[in-house]
């Protein structure tokens, strides 16, 4: 259940300044090429993120300095990260990306806002809805013909606390490479004067080539419907699952398959558990064919390893496709093992090169996604990225990582994420957000509850 804000004291964020941040040094102008995956049509969404920092027992006079240091970290961040102060335009010759940056029109939009009430009476942002949370988070500058790829916005409270806000354009990033973008940026907010890791840019090395006699793979091949569907009444839940519900599910799944020789992990039997009762929650007709798409980083594929410093796109999506009748027939011991085959894929250089020829195709022509999206399911996990680092710079405690995507992008994706700090009984658990119609939702839940509420033995 979403967070509800107190009737008795309404809410209210108001913007006291929004400045453009420089790079501390000069950078000449230039213009940059972006890679087949950045240019990929499904990477050109803005993802937003609030990173929640409660106050201090004590609020002294630093309380009102998080913007100040965050300001100057940013300005010297630029000096290494450039290209985020450019603008991003897709050329209409080729619909490729291409980013202007450095001279004298580089910057960032750096805005800071205060809040009329304390961060304790919204939970520390726990399970807050999206359009509450937009309120803490900037938005993307426009320019002639494009965009400014980043924006921060510091929020403060009038306990002491403070949220620091993040628009990103998925095009110059992952969620890898915005970890480290934001942990460098920590870095210096917190003194150092020099980054743990050194950003490249690098985009040449995955850069595919259109192959004229492979027919493109449009993104799609779904073809089950719901009854839920098409809808305007959506609903997103941020559900806990605690983390002796995964062991359970692990242990059950054990039962079934032998998987000793190589790791089951949690992201393998939660998406697999995910994907079960998203179908049964949207009454997927039994025939129509469902398919499961997640990503798979491909930063050891290349030859030789992407370095620690890149930033850009580095994954790739895999499909598992069944029919809604063998999706709720197999168990999730042989949903498990299909996933895993289509990870081993991801491993193949020649699989890679594929698949950026394919995208190449697809920009080429324009294609658009295919076929009903009511059984498409798109499952990512970016608990391992560096998002959910400590990002402690010395001032406040860091309890809370929200993620806030886009509507239209929300209603077939599923995130895998680590859950709020604030409470110890969740640590080793997962905080799964999904999108679905409301109707949907109420058995969506039933699912997860019954997950909670089940002995190892009846999984």
């Amino acid at each position: 259940m979403a967070v509800q804000i107190s009737a008795l004291i309404p809410l209210m964020v108001e913007i006291k300044l929004t400045e453009f941040v420089k790079p501390s040094k000069y950078i000449p102008p230039q213009t940059l090429s972006l890679s087949t995956l950045d240019n990929d049509p499904l990477n050109e969404v803005i993802y937003k993120a609030c990173y929640v920092y409660k106050a201090k027992n004590v609020v002294d006079d630093d309380a009102d300095m998080p913007e100040y240091l965050l300001k100057k970290a940013l300005s010297d961040l630029l000096v290494y990260y450039y290209p985020l102060s450019g603008s991003l335009k897709r050329r209409g010759s080729d619909r490729k990306f291409q980013l202007s940056c450095g001279g004298d029109e580089g910057g960032v939009a750096f805005t800071v806002a205060t809040a009329n009430v304390e961060l304790s009476s919204l939970n520390y942002l726990d399970n807050i809805d999206s359009d509450t949370a937009l309120k803490f988070l900037p938005h993307l500058l426009q320019v002639e013909d494009g965009y400014r790829p980043f924006a921060l916005q510091v929020t403060k409270f009038e306990c002491g606390g403070f949220i620091l806000g993040t628009a990103t354009s998925h095009v110059m990033s992952d969620g890898y490479g915005m970890g480290h973008t934001m942990c460098a940026l920590i870095e210096l907010a917190g003194g150092k004067k020099k980054l743990t890791i050194t950003p490249v840019w690098e985009r040449e090395r995955l850069v595919g080539e259109p192959v004229d006699d492979q027919p493109p793979l449009a993104p799609g091949g779904a073809t089950a419907v719901s009854p839920y569907l098409p809808t305007d009444d959506w609903v997103t839940e941020r559900i806990n699952i605690r983390p002796e519900s995964i062991r359970r599910l692990k242990e059950a799944t054990l039962e079934e398959y032998d998987f000793s020789t190589e790791a089951l992990t949690t992201f393998d039997v939660i998406s697999a558990y995910l994907w079960k009762s998203r179908v049964k929650a949207l009454k997927l007709d039994k025939d129509g064919v469902t398919v499961l798409v997640f990503t798979k980083g491909i930063r050891n594929v290349v030859d030789p390893p992407l370095s620690d410093g890149y930033y850009g796109n580095s994954y790739i999506d895999m499909h598992v496709s069944l029919t809604v009748r063998e999706v709720d027939e197999f168990g999730i011991s042989d949903i498990v093992k299909l996933i895993k085959e289509s990870k081993k894929k991801a491993h193949s250089k020649t699989y890679l090169q594929k698949e950026l020829a394919n995208i190449e195709n697809i920009i080429k022509m324009d294609l658009k996604i295919s076929g009903k999206e009511d059984g498409l399911c798109l499952f990512t996990d970016p608990r391992h990225t560096g998002l959910f680092g400590p990002m402690d710079f010395g001032l406040n405690e860091r309890v809370n990582f929200v993620q806030v995507v886009p509507p239209e992008t929300a209603r077939t994706i599923s995130m895998v994420l680590l859950p709020s700090r604030l409470d110890q009984a969740m640590v080793g658990g997962v905080q799964i957000m999904t999108t679905l119609p409301r109707d949907a939702m109420v058995k969506f839940k039933e699912e997860m509850q019954w997950l909670s509420s089940r002995k190892r033995s009846m999984l």
